[in-house]
């Protein structure tokens, strides 16, 4: 009895001892305070910001332009992608004896110098309408996206001439559309 009873008073000096070393660690803590996050920009800038053409009386075979808008990313991250969109509304003259529909005054304004940073962008642009060459009619209804982004704090020119067709007829007499062109810089 007396082993047993050693035997027990061991075991509760043992786990005595232990309880107390697990109880006894030494510890330690610092912070690393003022952790901030601030997302960066890309902001898009054009210049000039008023419209590029303000034409009137343009005769069949009359070219107009090259006219250039610079784009600036004045954000603080680079932009991947740029994308392009063109729309019209029918912007008639007074007189106008046979009031052709916007699309079709579009399809006659053929597109003769398109570039985006210094190169010709012209060939990357479906004959949507199918008659031969690319027209303001073409740039509104295709996919133009996905074009070089600009870096940050840095331009790029965009430039496009136009011309009404030789072969304009007399229906398209005071008719007209006005063009908004949007770009859209993406991060």
């Amino acid at each position: 009895m007396r082993k047993i009873l050693t035997s027990l008073m061991i075991i509760a000096a043992v786990a005595v001892l232990i309880t107390t070393a697990a109880m006894a660690v030494f510890t330690d803590q610092q912070t690393n305070p003022g952790n901030v996050f601030t997302t960066g920009t890309v902001i898009l800038g054009i210049d000039p910001t008023t419209a590029m053409f303000t034409v009137s009386n343009m005769a069949p075979g009359d070219v107009i332009g090259p006219q250039t808008v610079t784009l600036k990313n004045a954000g603080s991250v680079d932009a991947t992608s740029l994308d392009f969109t063109f729309s019209y509304i029918e912007a008639d003259g007074p007189v106008n004896p046979v009031n052709m529909s916007a699309d079709a005054t579009a399809g006659q304004l053929e597109v003769t110098t398109l570039s985006y940073g210094g190169s010709s962008i012209l060939g990357t642009v479906t004959d949507m309408n199918s008659n031969g060459y690319i027209d303001i009619y073409d740039l509104k209804n295709d996919d133009l996206s996905g074009y070089a982004g600009i870096a940050a704090g840095a331009s790029k020119n965009f430039t496009i001439a136009v011309r009404l067709r030789p072969e304009t007829g007399h229906e398209f007499q005071n008719d007209g559309i006005e063009v908004t062109m949007t770009f859209i810089l993406k991060q």
